[in-house]
């Protein structure tokens, strides 16, 4: 079995990709996504490991949903216009800078920007893992057919809860206890 079907809390980084007021309005799923992607965030501050979070052109589109934004502890999002984070500098580089190779791809549209994402990331040499119950699209045949070509390709759909118990390892610890809230 591959090692890629495991995450390593020193080696993964998350983003939060286009997760934006005008795009976010039009999702069935959203306030499931939502509170996914904050769990994702509060195991990033519990854990202590590194996230990213991009914006596809705020000017028309809006920034990230404010919910989102209060539950961040800094609010520094990378505005790119590609629909692929890896085909933008800024994203680029700050992915570089993290020396993270295991990345979690939450937001959305699954099939637009998290699809192209992850197989530019794939391609890449990078690790990637798709929660199905942290991405959405406007329809369901959309996110179901981007997630069956992200796992063809060599992603590694999983789920929330799955991925954060895999950084967890074991129960017991301050940071388990400290979880709890959000996995219950």
């Amino acid at each position: 079995m591959s090692d890629k079907f495991f995450l390593d809390l020193e080696d993964t980084l998350l983003v939060v990709i286009d997760f934006q007021e005008k795009l976010t309005s039009k999702m069935k799923y959203r306030e499931k996504i939502m509170e996914n992607i904050k769990r994702f965030i509060a195991a990033s501050k519990i854990l202590n490991f590194p996230f990213l979070i991009t914006e596809q052109y705020p000017k028309g589109i809006g920034h990230t949903e404010k919910e989102v934004i209060d539950f961040l502890p800094e609010y520094k999002p990378l505005e790119k216009v590609y629909c692929s984070c890896y085909r933008d500098e800024g994203f680029l580089g700050a992915l570089e800078r993290s020396g993270r190779k295991s990345l979690i791809l939450v937001g959305i549209e699954a099939h637009v920007c998290v699809l192209q994402t992850s197989l530019d990331c794939l391609k890449a040499g990078y690790t990637v893992h798709v929660p199905s119950d942290a991405v959405s699209s406007r329809s369901k045949h959309n996110w179901k057919t981007a997630l069956d070509m992200m796992r063809d390709a060599g992603v590694v759909v999983t789920s929330t809860e799955i991925a954060i118990f895999q950084l967890l390892k074991k129960s017991g610890t301050k940071e388990f206890k400290d979880m709890i809230p959000y996995i219950k």
